[in-house]
């Protein structure tokens, strides 16, 4: 089973992941790690992205994450050219270690990816659990996390789904205003339904 698992900019995505992980030995296939991988210096990928945005890439094919960051998050157009060169590498390398996990006998994969309604990867998968959050306490974690200033975490949202679209193209939410023990309770809650609804 595939199961996606997205949501908003600090809404807390990562301590959902790492939970499914360590407590329910799922298999994670974290897609940030696979856009670094598909965009490693020399990359094929780099040298497309070279072609639209040569002011981010250097001349041994080295992208700049945080200036092309800077582009595409006041740029919708210049998004969406970002989003068209990279999300087919992506989905490539995502499929191949899909293949390694199953074939290694994972019965659940879990797919973590901030953009999985973006890059289409949402049709490979069996259910979606999403992680939302208030928008002030997802701009006070990024703030802390990041050391950005709001108007960058602010233009970040912006290009970002809102809760009703998760809410609406998504089999499990979890909101985490609270606490971590309150998120983590919540996906007990999840897991448990989850199994229930594969095993009948």
């Amino acid at each position: 089973m595939i199961i996606g698992l997205t949501g908003q900019s600090g809404a807390g995505k990562t301590l959902i992941s790492e939970a499914l992980a360590k407590e329910e030995g799922f298999a994670v296939i974290d897609c940030d790690k696979v856009a670094k991988a598909v965009t490693q210096d020399g990359s094929p990928c780099n040298k497309e992205l070279k072609k639209v945005f040569p002011s981010v890439i250097d001349k041994d094919h080295h992208l700049d994450r945080k200036a092309l960051a800077k582009i595409v998050f006041f740029d919708k157009e210049k998004l969406k050219q970002l989003e068209s060169i990279i999300y087919p590498y992506i989905t490539a390398q995502i499929l191949d270690e899909i293949s390694a996990y199953s074939a290694n006998g994972y019965r659940y994969i879990i797919l973590d990816a901030p953009t999985l309604f973006e890059a289409g990867v949402d049709k490979l998968c069996d259910r979606i659990i999403s992680v939302i959050a208030k928008r002030d306490v997802r701009l006070d974690r990024i703030r802390q996390r990041d050391k950005i200033s709001d108007e960058l975490i602010n233009k970040r949202f912006d290009s970002q789904r809102d809760d009703e679209f998760f809410i609406k193209n998504s089999d499990y939410i979890i909101k985490n205003d609270l606490s971590v023990k309150d998120a983590l309770n919540q996906l007990g809650v999840l897991i448990k339904n989850l199994r229930e609804d594969v095993n009948g």
